[in-house]
């Protein structure tokens, strides 16, 4: 007869710390250590077997929604495209659980959370860090990517206070004021290309894209009160532009500004049960400054 003993399966959550900032999650925090792999071939035979070509550590959770630590999660608003983001120095990423302490060695942001600016829901999407080797570190030792020591106590850091849900007001070219059925819904494309070395593998990321896409369900303005943003536009031409401010007047909340936006779509609706104005689309637009761009996007507590 088979035995079993229980004590081996682990369970308990965690508290997550990185840049000086301490996060706790809303559910699951889920942490992936992938090899990238290459196959090796014989014509006469197929695949005879893979062979290591990269290795990451991946984390991936939601942070509970408390208003902090804007300026790491929202730190590449302003960065110049084809910058390494992971920096001149390494920044760990650690996860403590009772049992086990994770230390990534080398993390970085590689998915921005969306924002959702809602009196009914929690602030944050999913993050997502990934871990590469660290500075002069041998890709044959794991330790060079991440390390386990002993577990210890999630501490006292998480503040309930700092959930901020609250209603929130978009402000578009600074006069058209309006609330949102449902809120305002705020995605980031991040692009990201690897910088690789032949028998190292990824030693950082370059920026290559960002953008922010803004959907929400506008409330309280007159239905052809977007509809100078489809006028007078010839094939080929910029869509028309506009800053966009949405913030709340609850202290604590986001707020999130865009100096430019460009509306790219809005749905009518013809129904009893529904307002006629449907889903609002608009997309971040790049700006300059003499020459020089401005931030893509900026995100700071009200």
């Amino acid at each position: 007869m088979p035995t079993f003993d229980r004590t081996t399966i682990v369970r308990g959550p965690c508290k997550i710390t990185f840049d000086s900032a301490t996060f706790y999650s809303k559910g699951n925090v889920v942490l992936t250590t992938a090899l990238t792999t290459f196959d090796k071939v014989a014509d006469a035979y197929g695949p005879v077997g893979k062979a290591k070509q990269d290795f990451s550590c991946v984390v991936e959770f939601e942070p509970t929604g408390e208003i902090e630590a804007l300026t790491v999660l929202y730190a590449l608003g302003n960065t110049a495209m084809g910058t390494g983001i992971y920096g001149a120095t390494d920044k760990p990423l650690v996860i403590t659980a009772l049992d086990k302490t994770y230390t990534i060695k080398n993390a970085a942001i590689t998915q921005i959370p969306s924002i959702r600016a809602t009196a009914n829901n929690t602030a944050f999407g999913s993050v997502q860090f990934t871990g590469l080797l660290s500075i002069g570190g041998d890709p044959a030792d794991v330790t060079d990517y991440m390390a386990l020591s002993t577990g210890g106590a999630i501490g006292t850091a998480f503040d309930p206070s700092k959930i901020i849900t609250a209603p929130y007001t978009a402000t578009l070219a600074g006069s058209l004021a309006f609330m949102s059925e449902a809120g305002f819904e705020i995605a980031f494309d991040l692009g990201l290309s690897p910088i690789t070395v032949d028998g190292i593998g990824t030693v950082d990321m370059a920026l290559q894209s960002l953008g922010a896409t803004i959907t929400c369900i506008p409330t309280g303005v007159a239905v052809d009160a977007f509809q100078t943003y489809f006028d007078t536009l010839d094939a080929g031409e910029d869509l028309a532009s506009a800053s966009l401010d949405i913030s709340t007047a609850t202290s604590g909340g986001l707020n999130f500004d865009c100096a430019a936006v460009q509306i790219l779509d809005l749905a009518s609706r013809f129904s009893p049960s529904e307002n006629r104005l449907g889903q609002l689309t608009m997309a971040a637009k790049r700006t300059f400054t003499t020459g020089a761009p401005n931030a893509l996007f900026t995100v700071a507590s009200v």
